[in-house]
């Protein structure tokens, strides 16, 4: 296992050179997440403080005057098998379907999303060329693959499981 953790380790810092860096979710963690967890209403409250304190604009490209969208960002902690929610960002479309590289591409092979598109605005915020998606797309895939062999506890910025008796508003003071 000590191999695994040490390819997770190398491959994300190997990846964290781009601004924009998808960040697969591991299998076992599909759908666990504050939007699935929350009250409709608690989570347009944390949507909506999100969208403010990251002053209306895209928090990887910088994009305003769009719709935004709410994305949870998970650091992972591979000797204790933990995922813990870092912080909450607003996201355009575009940058939080790079981020969710594995669903785009579903998306890309139903004829939901344009492929080029998506690809056009990684290298466009990533300032590379497109040829160097590809071996990105790999290098992901690969962490994704070994993320998978984990069985992850979820867990808040205060360590506490998300799924029993998360404190929302202790969860809001943790975003300021």
């Amino acid at each position: 296992m000590m191999d695994i953790i040490k390819k997770c380790q190398d491959l994300e810092l190997e990846l964290s050179k781009y601004k924009l860096c998808a960040s697969l979710i591991p299998k076992g963690s599909f759908f666990a997440n504050l939007r699935k967890i929350l009250k409709r209403e608690q989570w347009d409250l944390i949507r909506r403080f999100v969208y403010k304190k990251d002053s209306y604009k895209c928090f990887i490209c910088g994009k305003s005057g769009i719709r935004l969208e709410a994305h949870e960002h998970w650091d992972y902690d591979y000797e204790n098998s933990i995922q813990k929610l870092q912080n909450i960002n607003a996201l355009c479309k575009m940058c939080h379907l790079n981020i969710h590289l594995g669903l785009a591409f579903i998306l890309v092979e139903g004829g939901k999303i344009c492929k080029y598109e998506l690809r056009e605005h990684w290298c466009s915020v990533n300032k590379e060329d497109l040829i160097n998606f590809k071996n990105y797309r790999i290098k992901v895939n690969i962490l994704w693959m070994f993320r998978n062999q984990f069985k992850w506890k979820i867990v808040d910025k205060n360590n506490k499981n998300i799924f029993e008796g998360l404190d929302f508003n202790e969860l809001i003071k943790s975003l300021e």
